[in-house]
């Protein structure tokens, strides 16, 4: 068994490069940027758009983990460059993994295409109406990826990210939970936008990387899962939290609610419990605990 990981420099990427290297399953980690893995790492230097690379690294490749992703912000910014990267790189990879005959792809999508939310929790089947070019994109690889599969028997599975936090997760992400994490860990404001009771579905990263490895292990293929707990936390708690993993009283300062969040939906894992037998299953409190322990021992190094 042979594993490709595209975007393996990524926060996500790096935590099933660490899963991969625990279950001592083969593989080749790629991405835009220079390796930021030790020798002991496979690694090519890799852009999804550049189909005659992609092609080059799909030799003798079982499976694929596609992780590669312009982010969210940027595509509000510049669409096409969006497109580009996340539909016909994503392209490419289907192509090559056709051609060289790869068994699966897992690919990772995102609750945002779900838009307006009609019922919480929300099931894989809830009708998807994006509200940004990079969840436009996510749903658009999905339904290549269903298409790639009738016609040409390309396998699949997809993981739907919820609110994913944990180790190698910065605070220039801008993410919620190592931006507050940084600054009550340094004395600083923390912001609540609204009265703090917004909730999401809080998903540790190390849980994300154990469904992968699964993702192959088991003969699970052209399915769509929700990748969340199932569980709501509102903004207010999980600031608290932080400030009790951290030790310190969080200074809080409340803005104005800003307008067009989606947010106060959580995952319906049911479908992933049926077909895996299991739901993730780490705790914010623990989850926290890692995260925290990772950001003393490499970010306040």
């Amino acid at each position: 068994m042979r594993v490709l990981v595209l975007g393996a420099a990524g926060f996500v990427g790096r935590n099933i490069i660490n899963a991969l290297q625990q279950a001592d399953i083969d593989f080749i980690a790629s991405d835009v940027v220079n390796s930021p893995f030790g020798e002991d790492v496979d690694y090519m230097r890799i852009d999804i758009t550049d189909r005659e690379t992609v092609f080059d690294a799909m030799e003798n490749v079982d499976y694929v983990f596609h992780l590669s992703a312009h982010p969210l912000p940027a595509s509000i910014k510049d669409p096409a460059t969006d497109a580009k990267i996340n539909i016909l790189g994503s392209l490419n990879v289907m192509e090559a993994a056709k051609e060289k005959g790869v068994k699966k792809i897992i690919f990772s999508s995102a609750s945002s295409i779900m838009g307006d939310v009609i019922q919480n929790p929300v099931s894989e089947e809830h009708p998807c109406k994006p509200k940004t070019p990079y969840a436009v994109a996510k749903l658009c690889v999905e339904q290549y990826l269903r298409v790639y599969q009738e016609l040409y028997g390309l396998n699949y599975v997809v993981f739907r990210f919820f609110n994913v936090y944990g180790p190698y997760q910065y605070p220039e992400s801008g993410a919620l939970i190592p931006v507050v994490m940084s600054r009550i860990i340094r004395g600083e404001e923390v912001f609540i936008f609204g009265d703090g009771s917004i909730a999401r579905d809080f998903i540790y990263v190390g849980d994300i990387a154990e469904f992968y490895i699964k993702s192959i292990q088991k003969n699970i293929k052209n399915e769509i899962f929700n990748m969340g707990t199932g569980r709501l936390t509102t903004i207010k708690k999980i600031i608290e939290l932080i400030a009790e993993t951290v030790g310190k009283e969080p200074k809080i300062i409340y803005k104005p609610a800003r307008p067009g969040e989606i947010t106060n939906f959580s995952a319906d894992v049911s479908k992933l419990e049926k077909f895996f037998g299991k739901v993730p299953s780490t705790s914010l409190e623990e989850g926290l605990k890692k995260t925290y322990e990772w950001f003393v021992r490499e970010v306040f190094v």
